[in-house]
């Protein structure tokens, strides 16, 4: 193990050299990741960190004296560049599932060509098909687990380091050099890939880091052990995205939806969504990557056929798991801030339906409210709206406008009001607007300067109410959600995961 560090070194310092070049590149060529409803970052980041872990893992692989095994070097570096850049088209312009799909089996077949596949059953054919379809799978799992700051990466590392320490206690030299690599070019990126991240991997590095897994999980053959204990453990190492691929495929069958797409269902979203945040689902991910890779190395110790029953009862337990996170009950979602702006009371409807999604509700005014809206305003941001409401029919008369004041500072309210005719409201409109996941537009014929300046870049997350003006690139909601407050934010539920399709019908 000791042998194989200054790899790990060597590859996590030129990813850490690297990134920071990748992150000017990414800005000079245009490769960002914009806010979108169903991701958790607010604000573009740069897309290129992929090119950095290919040339960390290039930089190692070409410095390793493994010649008996040159050819099977060559058909892994070729099917990683090839997936690589299909990742980094894929990046820039969306590439059609079935074409990632069968350029993935490409880089598959590479690998077979040079004897690199399972070996499983007696039949020659039917090895081949599940090697295509382990390397496919892998290679689109951990793409699919690219979903929070620093996840994918870490996952990722973790796996490799438990290939690393099975491969060296085990005498497979290539198997214990790719994994070091790629253990260090994870590390490295890492980095810059934590929370708050600054880069992301974007396809380019998520497929390349899928597909060097899947590699190094059929390379493992340890020939002192028999097949009856070692054929599970890379399934078991890299468990984890198994499982949310699973997870998040059993969840998009049931809701008639493309698995491929991008999505706020995976794993680390609910367990943020169930209290965690994001921060510590991510860290749940990877104490349970660990857990996995340890399990894994202990069945090497085992005879069979202890190690597949210990498998088909891990198995198991997967399946319970993924029934119990399909139909758990989240908590309201504090990570989702929601900007609504009225221009009427007749926006109300929208605030109802945002306040069950988050309470991190922004209401923006772009005009004095008549006296009833506004009550019924504030009673639905008050922490105790039936105390509030009769409190304030008490104290109001009807009829009239309720002009601006520092409402936050006379209630206890779930969430903020600004005015966008205020001046000292300026700074924090513009904070409302570039946090906001959503930005809900109510029933206006004309909005300020102020807001118009302020949802500018936010086009991708602006819904638009029936009767409202239309903003580039923005939603519009059906009419016949707009005034049902539980339908309306069922489909809000469903847009924020990138779940319903971008238009007017849920």
């Amino acid at each position: 193990m000791s042998s194989y560090l200054p790899l790990v070194f060597l590859s996590g310092t030129a990813a850490f050299l690297v990134t920071p070049l990748s992150v000017w590149v990414a800005r000079r060529l245009g490769f960002i990741d914009f806010p979108q409803p169903h991701k958790t970052h607010v604000r573009p980041i740069p897309l290129l960190g992929g090119l950095a872990i290919y040339l960390a893992l290039g930089i190692v692989l070409l410095l390793v004296d493994i010649r008996p095994a040159i050819p099977q070097l060559v058909a892994v570096v070729f099917g990683g560049t090839l997936v690589a850049a299909l990742g980094l088209w894929d990046d820039h312009h969306p590439v059609v599932p079935w074409i990632k799909i069968l350029l993935e089996m490409v880089a598959g077949l590479a690998v077979v060509a040079v004897g690199i596949h399972v070996q499983l059953l007696p039949w020659a054919v039917a090895n081949v098909a599940i090697t295509l379809f382990w390397i496919v799978g892998i290679t689109n799992a951990i793409n699919l687990m690219d979903n929070m700051d620093g996840l994918a990466a870490g996952v990722s590392a973790v796996g490799a380091v438990f290939f690393l320490l099975l491969a060296s206690t085990s005498g497979q030299v290539l198997v214990a050099s790719m994994a070091a690599a790629v253990a260090g070019a994870s590390l490295g990126f890492l980095f810059y890939n934590i929370s708050p991240a600054v880069v992301f991997m974007g396809d380019a590095g998520s497929l390349l880091l899928g597909f060097m897994l899947a590699v190094l999980g059929m390379k493992y053959e340890p020939s002192t052990l028999p097949l009856g204990s070692t054929w599970m453990v890379p399934i078991v190492v890299l468990g984890l995205p198994i499982f949310d691929t699973t997870l998040v495929t059993y969840a998009r069958w049931r809701r008639h939806q493309s698995v491929l797409q991008g999505g706020g269902d995976h794993t680390s979203h609910r367990l943020a969504r169930l209290g965690l945040g994001t921060s510590r689902a991510v860290l749940t991910m990877y104490l349970a990557a660990v857990a996995l890779g340890t399990l894994g190395m202990a069945l090497t110790h085992l005879l069979p056929p202890w190690p597949s029953v210990l498998f088909a009862i891990l198995v198991l337990v997967g399946l319970i798991g993924v029934a119990l996170l399909e139909h758990a009950r989240p908590m309201l979602p504090a990570i989702r801030p929601i900007t609504v702006v009225l221009g009427s009371g007749d926006g109300l409807p929208a605030l109802s339906a945002a306040r069950r999604l988050s309470n991190e509700v922004t209401v923006v005014l772009d005009a004095p409210l008549p006296t009833e809206d506004m009550k019924a305003l504030l009673s639905e941001l008050a922490t105790n709206p039936e105390e509030t409401r009769a409190w304030l029919d008490q104290a109001w008369p009807k009829g009239g406008r309720v002009w601006p004041v520092p409402w936050g500072r006379i209630f206890r309210l779930s969430g903020s009001i600004l005015y966008a005719s205020e001046e000292g409201d300026q700074e924090a409109l513009e904070e409302a607007f570039h946090q906001a996941r959503l930005i809900l537009l109510g029933p206006c014929e004309a909005l300020s300067a102020k807001i118009t300046d302020g949802l500018q870049g936010a086009s991708r997350r602006i819904l638009e109410a029936p009767g409202s003006i239309r903003v580039a690139g923005g939603t519009p909601i059906a009419p016949a959600l707009w005034d049902q407050p539980q339908a309306l934010g069922q489909w809000l539920e469903q847009f924020l995961s990138g779940q319903p399709s971008r238009g007017a019908t849920p």
